[in-house]
């Protein structure tokens, strides 16, 4: 198991290649956009996604938040 990450308010993390990576947001919320995908994603604390793209994955946070990426 990834040991948690913390994100100040507006901070940025950038993922190269991401796929089948899982973020789960454990407080705050996170928006995140891939790369050549149609959808962005909002998680809120206890929600999880699975990256799909094989490109650029930015994660936003809204607020501070902490995430976890396995």
């Amino acid at each position: 198991m990834s040991a948690p990450i913390a994100l100040a308010a507006g901070s940025l993390l950038r993922l190269k290649d991401p796929r089948g990576l899982q973020v789960t947001c454990e407080a705050g919320h996170l928006w995140i956009t891939e790369e050549s995908q149609p959808e962005d994603v909002w998680l809120a604390a206890g929600q999880r996604v699975r990256l799909v793209g094989e490109g650029l994955a930015v994660l936003e946070a809204k607020g501070d938040a902490r995430l976890r990426i396995e």
